[in-house]
């Protein structure tokens, strides 16, 4: 049987956070909400310990907001932010959200969210085939068709619902891909992600190097620069 699919909501308003309980089970009434926030600090112990599927983020909430808290949630949980502000939502999306819900919320706007969270789950579910990897990323630019091979890909940053794609010799195209959606076709032994927002070809890292401050920087070689990796990707560097 396919374990049901977990969900977190946040919310410092006690009413709202119910609103957005009953509008999702009804909009999607398998899905399991297994715990409730009403504040960032609580919705950060609760992502931690529970590690939930989909956790619903409202943006101002008291001890920490939740795109702060977006940078410390557990890599596989996607994130859903619900917020009356509309002012961050680019920021939300170089998380790699899947959406960005505007209050008061509605159930057709809703409903179009838990589409992109099935989509999204259906993807994981099924897992990367990298036989169909594509051996070129593609991006108009102007008149031109512009073309980047794969291997030649250094590091892909979420940008809004595109994806910035710099190369090792420093080109840049943006694609009008999400970063989430792209991530699907990629090999994950090769693209590994270091960030919600950011995924680096592990064949671009000169070497890794632990500050004082005890945060790890990758830095990349020939004119990729380099990249801070967040502590929910730590891990993959322990050992070397």
């Amino acid at each position: 049987m396919t374990p049901a699919t977990t969900a977190l909501i946040a919310d410092d308003e006690a009413v709202l956070l119910e609103e957005l309980r009953c509008l999702l089970q009804e909009a999607w009434p398998e899905l399991h909400i297994v715990a409730s926030a009403s504040s960032g600090s609580e919705a950060r112990r609760l992502l931690d310990a529970l590690r939930p599927d989909i956790a619903f983020l409202d943006i101002r909430m008291p001890g920490i907001d939740g795109l702060s808290l977006a940078r410390l949630a557990p890599p596989q949980t996607h994130l859903v932010f619900v917020t009356a502000h509309a002012e961050h939502a680019l920021e939300a999306f170089e998380h790699a959200a899947v959406d960005y819900l505007r209050k008061p919320l509605t159930p057709a706007r809703l409903a179009l969210t838990v589409q992109r969270l099935r989509e999204r789950l259906a993807q994981r579910q099924a897992g990367p085939s990298p036989s169909s990897a594509p051996r070129f990323l593609q991006a108009w630019i102007g008149n031109s068709l512009r073309l980047i091979e794969l291997e030649q890909v250094a590091v892909l940053r979420s940008e809004l619902r595109h994806t910035r794609v710099q190369s090792f010799d420093g080109t840049a195209l943006l694609l009008r891909t999400p970063l989430g959606e792209l991530q699907q076709e990629l090999d994950p032994a090769l693209f590994w992600q270091v960030h919600r927002g950011t995924v680096v070809n592990a064949r671009a890292i000169e070497r890794v190097e632990r500050r004082e401050d005890g945060e790890l920087q990758l830095h990349l070689r020939a004119q990729a620069g380099t990249l801070a990796v967040s502590r929910a990707h730590r891990s993959r560097f322990k050992g070397m």
